[in-house]
């Protein structure tokens, strides 16, 4: 997503998901894909490489992304496709 700095950033349902993640877990990388290709959309895939996740099994690394977007799941998201959540070393970096 770029910015002009002169406009005002839209707050979309991804860019919220975005920020409270990157906030939260701090990843080294982080994607937040739009089923269907809409910003506002109800279905999304979340790909995120933390460090954050070290040590934890995938159940334990799905229910902290959970947790940091619960209150979204409470209301715009109704779902999330798909999760991948890794560590930097399993992602190779």
């Amino acid at each position: 997503m770029s910015t002009d700095a002169s406009a005002p950033e839209e707050d979309t349902v991804m860019s919220t998901i975005e920020k409270k993640i990157t906030s939260e877990l701090k990843p080294v990388k982080l994607e937040v894909i739009p089923a269907y290709g809409d910003p506002n959309g109800s279905h999304v895939t979340i790909n995120v490489v933390s460090q954050a996740f070290e040590g934890k099994r995938a159940v334990q690394r799905q229910q902290m992304v959970y947790k940091v977007i619960w209150e979204e799941m409470q209301g715009a998201i109704h779902a999330v496709d798909q999760m991948k959540c890794q560590t930097p070393a399993e992602a190779g970096m």
